[in-house]
């Protein structure tokens, strides 16, 4: 997968972009969709990662331990949010595990050909803050 994410793409295509990157286990692609001082929370505001560093190294050491799978269930979209329900598989030592999840992304929405493009969180279409709804986490069924 591209490690380069172009900055006219929709909101959605971005976001399903992560989304594929995230079960590729590939964190330099994942974070190419992310502004570089994104932010990532536990809904509704305990910060998780700020940043394209944190973020990587929260990343590879997730994929790294439980080698998550994540199905989208649903997704609705309005402007630059985007809201994804999720079913994530994760691998643990007693056998895998379920939990759902709701992720609330928000996408920049300024324009590559913008002259304020490329400006702080002005991040050229990429996700600036994702917020996470985490589920309980349940054996799997077999």
């Amino acid at each position: 997968m591209s490690t380069t994410t172009p900055a006219s793409i929709p909101p959605t295509d971005l976001v399903q972009a992560q989304l594929d990157a995230y079960n590729a286990h590939d964190v330099e692609a994942l974070v190419a969709t992310y502004a570089t001082d994104a932010r990532q929370y536990e809904y509704p505001d305990r910060l998780i990662a700020q940043g394209a560093q944190a973020l990587r190294e929260r990343m590879a050491a997730r994929f790294e331990s439980s080698r998550p799978h994540a199905q989208l269930l649903h997704r609705i979209a309005v402007g630059n949010a985007v809201i994804d329900h999720e079913r994530i598989v994760n691998q643990t030592p007693d056998g895998p595990v379920v939990r759902e999840l709701i992720a609330i992304y928000e996408v920049d929405s300024t324009p590559a050909d913008d002259e304020r493009a490329g400006e702080g969180t002005n991040a050229n279409g990429r996700i600036v803050s994702a917020r996470f709804v985490f589920g309980e986490e349940v054996p799997a069924e077999k």
